[in-house]
């Protein structure tokens, strides 16, 4: 069934506009994860897209984008932080933000559970994903997935190529603007390829970060809307370069090649 666009469109509209202020203005980090919300949206309708032209996939797809950090609007109003770590599990909290305010109501069953658990398992590491999911949302799931990061990395890197991204510490307080890599952060990685917020130190260590979810794209899509992007070059021109990012970088590059060690469908 095709979902219910424009009811859940306005929805989202109604839910976020409670957080405005006096003059109609959102806090400038609550302005930030609205514009992200949208720009994933559309990510996840091109992706969609291009996986089957199949017109109430795609929709969904696209609500789900649009939905998936709603947990962001009342742990900021509450914390006046996006930590998880002090704060909530955002994507918990999103889910729960949807039960409360009763938006099952916008999706037929089926649609629910998988927009519902696309959004409350959106943030997870991949290694703490339920292992049971059914097929029909762990795509769904996936596809919000590499859209979110898609986002995230150019978000990113226009503010770092800008300013040093010097924002960054009013959303996470723990991290610097230095622009140097932390050992521990490198040596984590080295043993993991992967990285926890909660370790990272730097604008840097930040970056890296990012570097790692090139290893976490689910889809051949998502892998060429990056390098249409040009996130990789962009990325690595950002990090210092020593021979463990030119090494990181030859191998990510050698990733990226579309239709290598990902999946389609």
């Amino acid at each position: 069934m095709t979902p219910k666009t424009r009811p859940a469109i306005e929805w989202f509209e109604r839910y976020t506009s409670r957080y405005r202020d006096a003059e109609g203005l959102l806090p400038a980090a609550l302005e930030l994860k609205l514009l992200h919300s949208r720009r994933v949206a559309e990510n996840a309708r091109l992706i969609a897209g291009s996986l089957k032209p199949d017109e109430a996939e795609i929709l969904l797809a696209e609500i789900c984008g649009l939905l998936h950090d709603i947990g962001r609007f009342p742990q900021y109003s509450r914390y006046g932080s996006f930590r998880d770590a002090d704060t909530v599990d955002h994507g918990l909290a999103g889910r729960m933000t949807l039960e409360a305010e009763g938006a099952q109501a916008l999706f037929d069953e089926d649609e629910w559970k998988r927009v519902s658990c696309a959004v409350e398992y959106h943030n997870r590491k991949t290694s703490d994903l339920p292992a049971d999911l059914p097929a029909n949302i762990r795509k769904l799931l996936n596809i919000i997935r590499d859209a979110d990061k898609l986002d995230i990395m150019d978000l990113v890197l226009r503010s770092v190529s800008r300013d040093g991204f010097r924002d960054l510490p009013g959303m996470l307080p723990q991290i610097r603007t230095d622009r140097e890599l932390t050992p521990s952060v490198v040596e984590e990685f080295r043993k993991n390829r992967i990285l926890s917020t909660n370790r990272l130190g730097t604008v840097s260590d930040f970056l890296l970060m990012l570097a790692t979810w090139f290893y976490d794209f689910n889809f051949v899509p998502s892998r060429r809307m990056a390098v249409s992007r040009n996130l990789v070059v962009r990325l690595q021109k950002e990090l210092p370069d020593n021979p463990f990012i030119q090494e990181l970088f030859a191998d990510i590059k050698k990733l990226m090649i579309p239709g290598e060690r990902t999946q389609t469908s």
